[in-house]
């Protein structure tokens, strides 16, 4: 195969910061470590260690500090999967092309949202751990991970999850996963809940668009848009959930990332609604993402369900749908005088079910978990029965519902994230 290398790149951005960079050379320096071991694996340890680890950047050293891989991980992968670095070598060459665009986009977004940032952005080859972090103002990009493309060869992987990522990737598209990433630098940290991780990550899908002056693209914001009611609909459903696997990071999904194309229309929307755009900006990028009252806000200022209400009424509505545990029909919850002739527990909820309630275990050990049998929701589905073990006399029992799995027939989830069900029997 023909040698290909990456060029160099390290270019410093006049008109936005002195200090500004973006680096390139961890990429020359793998390639050529990379073709030396073929030459001579006897010696892979000591090539991998002299030819591109010594030289490292500090952003690749931070890398793999951050994402815990090192020299034994290269090797690895390296010896494994030889088809794959074939296959993704000519992709992650950083062309001055590439720079010229991404540079011009960091220009814009500095004249957008003034800042002094004076983090690098460094283009590395790391082991397949990661696309990419942040370290304070620096960005780390893993190009292995985020320049594939359906040609990428996958057949040696093992993860099934990672052999999926390449059917969203494109090599043609490294420079606005490039400003997406680096908007993360100036967010704050953390996020409370499915709407504010979507507005998260979403809006700095928005503000790449407006970065580099050019529609964003992606696998989630073309299903997104073909499919806009359903995903809203769903999104509603599960909005203030702490479960992301439904709307991020979901690679086995038929359609996953959907909680980019939410916060990304989101965004846009507050945006479009507002009369100073300028200070849109600042409010989408500063926005407090642990904060529930602030992220409600600006769902309520988008107008994303298109209905004009307030946070009062947004939040009031969601736990109005969530189902409740009424009661147990066959005891009140934490009683001391249980029968030990009970043979099943009949918990009563709020609405219709779906089928896959989730139960869990005591936490006082088996002993105390009185459950023996799942058998079922009635025909109205509100009523859950289980069927109990042959109870003791004077015993504990407790066991929880929780929100795991557990949510309405219409997918709302569950309103209280570990319910405690518990009770001990009478002497006699």
């Amino acid at each position: 195969m023909k040698r290909i290398l990456p060029a160099l790149a390290v270019l410093t951005f006049l008109n936005w910061s002195n200090a500004q960079k973006i680096i390139s050379s961890d990429i020359n320096n793998f390639w050529i470590a990379y073709d030396s071991i073929q030459k001579n694996k006897s010696n892979q340890s000591e090539i991998i260690e002299n030819v591109f680890l010594n030289k490292k950047t500090d952003g690749l050293k931070a890398f793999m500090e951050i994402k815990k891989f090192g020299k034994e991980d290269y090797l690895n992968v390296i010896e494994k999967y030889p088809g794959f670095w074939n296959s993704i070598r000519p992709n992650t060459l950083i062309d001055s092309k590439k720079i010229k665009t991404i540079n011009r986009a960091f220009r814009r977004l500095g004249k957008l949202y003034p800042n002094n940032s004076k983090g690098n952005i460094y283009y590395t080859i790391g082991t397949l751990k990661s696309g990419g972090t942040t370290n304070k103002e620096d960005l780390l990009l893993g190009v292995e991970k985020i320049t594939g493309d359906k040609n990428t060869v996958v057949s040696e992987l093992e993860n099934e999850n990672l052999k999926k990522i390449f059917l969203f990737t494109n090599p043609s598209q490294l420079e606005q996963v490039t400003v997406h990433e680096f908007i993360h630098t100036f967010q704050k940290a953390g996020e409370i809940n499915v709407l504010s991780k979507a507005i998260k990550e979403g809006s700095c899908d928005f503000i790449a668009e407006l970065a580099l002056n050019k529609k964003f693209t992606a696998h989630y914001l073309d299903y997104g848009f073909k499919n806009y009611e359903k995903v809203k609909s769903d999104f509603k459903k599960e909005m203030f959930s702490k479960k992301l696997e439904n709307w991020f990071y979901n690679s086995n999904a038929n359609n996953p990332d959907l909680g980019y194309f939410v916060g990304y229309v989101i965004s846009k929307k507050y945006y479009e609604s507002s009369s100073d755009k300028k200070a849109a900006i600042k409010n989408i990028i500063n926005l407090d993402f642990n904060n529930e009252d602030d992220v409600l806000q600006f769902l309520a200022i988008s107008d994303y369900f298109e209905n004009k209400k307030t946070t009062e009424q947004i939040l009031s509505e969601y736990k109005a749908h969530q189902p409740k545990l009424i009661k147990i029909i066959d005891f009140e919850n934490g009683s001391q005088h249980v029968s030990t002739d009970i043979k099943k527990i009949q918990i009563v909820f709020s609405q219709p079910m779906n089928e896959k309630i989730s139960v869990n275990f005591s936490k006082n050990g088996k002993e105390h978990f009185p459950l023996k049998n799942i058998i079922g929701l009635d025909q109205s589905k509100t009523i859950l029965t289980i069927e109990t073990v042959d109870l003791k006399h004077d015993t504990e029992y407790d066991f929880y519902i929780t929100d795991r799995t557990t949510k309405s027939e219409d997918g709302y989830p569950f309103n209280t994230e570990e319910y405690k069900i518990s009770f001990k029997t009478g002497n006699k």
